[in-house]
């Protein structure tokens, strides 16, 4: 019976949020949607903050302790705090959120640093296909790593900005567009597929994640 009341509020917000997006012209649900995505919001920012409160805690723990390595976590925790009480006072001095815009300190911040050690991560995709192309070669080569190292090599050797390389360009822009996208695209209606089962499994019932 402790289970009744988080399963109905569970079930009644979902319903309520669905029933909105197939009837748009309903005011009301409209109303009960918007109040319910605010709630979610608020809820989400709440999570990010305990998360960051999470992770500061544990690397401080780590700094008292001397671990080895700590000095990583002291940078860490002041990197986190100072990114977080420069975003916080320039907002609450404009009365807005400024992460947008273009000359504040905490933009300046963020596209600087969080978003170009962003790009640096996503880069080092190129080194891991190029150990796994080299790695499999050791092994006893098939169909299918012949197909892959020449995928890695036209595509790595395609981005080089020569002109007698057209045609390799070109052929490396065929491969980005049409079967990689449509790989990302199979990835992703597979997501969606599975958001749809676990969201109908939770109005109907048969999956309680608050019972964790």
């Amino acid at each position: 019976m402790k289970y009744v009341i988080p399963a109905a509020l569970a079930i009644g917000v979902g319903l309520v949020t669905l029933f909105s997006y197939f009837l748009p012209n309903v005011e009301e649900l409209m109303s009960i949607r918007l109040i319910l995505t605010n709630w979610a919001a608020v809820l989400a920012g709440l999570a990010i903050l305990i998360g960051i409160f999470n992770l500061v805690l544990t690397h401080f723990r780590r700094i008292q302790g001397k671990v080895r390595g700590s000095i990583y976590s002291m940078v860490t925790v002041v990197a986190a705090v100072g990114t977080v009480m420069v975003g916080a006072v320039e907002s609450l001095r404009s009365g807005a959120p400024v992460l947008y815009e273009d000359g504040s300190l905490i933009h300046t911040l963020f596209i600087g640093i969080i978003a170009t050690s962003q790009a640096a991560l996503a880069s080092l995709v190129m080194f891991f296909l190029v150990v796994g192309a080299a790695r499999m070669l050791k092994t006893k080569p098939g169909g299918w790593t012949l197909l892959f190292l020449s995928v890695v090599v036209v595509t790595l050797v395609g981005w080089i900005p020569l002109n007698f390389m057209g045609f390799l360009n070109g052929f490396r822009d065929w491969i980005v567009s049409v079967p990689a996208l449509a790989g990302a695209r199979g990835i992703l209606l597979g997501i969606a597929l599975g958001t749809v089962a676990v969201g109908l499994r939770v109005l109907v019932g048969a999956e309680r994640p608050y019972k964790d």
